[in-house]
């Protein structure tokens, strides 16, 4: 008969036993959770070590670093805040539309405009897309870049402005850096598409942080251009799908497998947001929606943008129990659905609105998985037969239109389908300080399935090609541990972690 204590001892000797792999630096074998059989190895790699961990995120910033400098030294001279360089499409690896990326800016400043931004900081400045329309009507906009080059383009174009001269601050530091910067003092930060070059999700939960203490009671922390984690698999075989050397589904599968796999940016699922904003103590709600527009492409298809709101103000609509009807039985029509909500008790939520962005998308990925042919997965995307569908720009004009305002938010049942959540827009009034009444401050417009009480990004960030490096590190290590242990103490699943799980209560 195995005592408990000769479990744990043989625990022990298989950690010590691991340890002496060249390339792990810690182990620990735990018993697997549940009721399931057997053990679970937990590795940490050799030189990731805390420190090393640090090491290595600053090594991939340095790296961003390098690229971007590159990239705007080599750029051709073209108007200031126009610049588009490097926004190319995945689909053909061209440059997106110039006419879809103006569209997308426009969007952008609208919603962050929204915010009634006074006193702004801008993570992540770059040619200066935002902050060319932004910062003339504000009182004060500071900007930092981790690209000197960037920087220094900017404060060329910032010197030759009078308007903007006075009011602009432009500083060369990484996101993760405050040093140097006012505290308690902004009302908005900006954190536009740079989320995806951060280098896990750590570094994401200590930027939001830091920025936390910069930002007045009240204040806002604006995210731009998230890419979701839920939709990665259906943009790569969308792609896979349209490539001239595609041969056949089977083809089609494992060329997106691969190239997922090789993904090096930071993917966030919504619910990491929403359980941030439930557990910190200085943040009162997030608010995530889709990408305004009427364009279709990568970016309005597979990014969301997210508010984050600073606790010291109450003029926050809380939406995430507000009354719901079900597209599809309760409304079918874009058009009625509308003229109900004009003489609706609002707020009101609309939920599993298929997306018709990207319908043709998740038809042809769906039917792929489920054994197409790659001729019928082509006539999906093409044609979604989803009669059902609603692009998104439709609605909000209809919304507007009706002198309603609706909020567009991603849904957590399916990332394929949308909700809409309805609000007066007459009901919000002019504060007073000469920016407007701007649009609703809005919670809870992203409801997650269930609230956790800590936000650890644990699995709700990811960069895929980090993940796949840990899972064939883990494999190599189960197979050398398989040449060395008897079956029977063999674990039954090797995980490779940055840092060690704590012992369970108990445990010895």
């Amino acid at each position: 008969m195995i005592t408990e204590t000769q479990t744990s001892t043989t625990r022990e000797r298989i950690a010590d036993l691991l340890i002496q792999h060249e390339q792990v630096s810690r182990a620990l074998v735990l018993p697997a959770t549940g009721t399931a059989p057997g053990t679970t190895a937990f590795v940490v790699p050799a030189g990731d070590t805390d420190g090393a961990g640090r090491a290595g995120a600053e090594e991939q910033v340095e790296d961003w670093q390098q690229l971007y400098d590159r990239l705007y030294e080599d750029a051709e001279p073209g108007p200031w805040g126009d610049n588009f360089v490097g926004w190319n499409s995945s689909y053909d690896r061209r440059p997106i539309d110039r006419d879809e990326m103006r569209q997308w800016r426009s969007r952008t400043v609208e919603r962050i405009r929204d915010l009634r931004p006074r006193r702004v900081l801008e993570i992540g400045a770059g040619s200066g897309l935002l902050l060319s329309r932004l910062a003339r009507d504000c009182v004060s906009y500071w900007a930092t870049d981790l690209s000197p080059v960037a920087v220094d383009d900017l404060a060329r174009h910032v010197a030759d402005d009078p308007a903007l001269a006075d009011r602009v601050t432009l500083r060369a530091q990484p996101a993760d850096r405050v040093d140097g910067l006012p505290t308690g003092y902004f009302d908005t930060v900006v954190i536009n598409s740079v989320v995806q070059l951060f280098p896990s999700g750590d570094y994401l939960t200590t930027v939001v942080n830091r920025a936390l203490t910069l930002l007045a009671p009240g204040g806002h922390i604006f995210l731009g251009d998230i890419r979701d984690p839920r939709s990665l698999s259906c943009l790569h075989t969308t792609v896979a799908v349209g490539r001239p050397t595609a041969r056949d589904a089977a083809y089609v599968l494992r060329t997106a497998r691969r190239t997922r796999a090789r993904e090096e940016e930071l993917f966030v699922h919504p619910d990491y947001f929403a359980r941030l904003a439930h557990s910190h103590p200085e943040l009162a709600g997030a608010d995530l929606r889709l990408k305004r527009g009427d364009y279709h492409n990568e970016l309005s298809r597979h990014r969301y943008d997210v508010v984050l709101h600073k606790t010291g103000d109450d003029r926050f609509t809380a939406v995430a129990n507000c009354a719901e009807l079900r597209w599809g039985s309760d409304a079918e029509d874009t058009g009625e659905l509308v003229e109900r909500m004009r003489g609706a008790e609002l707020p009101v939520r609309v939920t599993g609105i298929p997306n018709a962005r990207l319908a043709g998308e998740f038809a042809a990925c769906r039917a792929l998985e489920a054994g197409a042919g790659l001729e019928r997965a082509r006539e999906l995307l093409a044609h979604p037969e989803r009669p059902d569908a609603v692009d998104p720009h439709t609605l909000d004009l209809l919304a507007e239109r009706a002198g309603l305002h609706v909020a567009l938010a991603p849904a957590q049942s399916d990332p394929a389908c949308f909700e809409a959540v309805f609000t007066d827009a007459g009901a919000h009034t002019d504060p007073g300080d000469g920016m407007g009444a701007g649009a609703p401050a809005l919670t809870g417009t992203y409801r997650p399935e269930q609230l956790a009480d800590e936000p650890g990004s644990g699995s709700l960030t990811e960069i895929p090609a980090a993940v796949h490096r840990a899972e064939a590190f883990a494999a190599r290590v189960h197979d050398w541990l398989r040449e060395r242990l008897p079956d029977d103490e063999l674990p039954t699943a090797v995980v490779s972690v940055r840092t060690l799980p704590p012992l369970p209560e108990g445990s010895h």
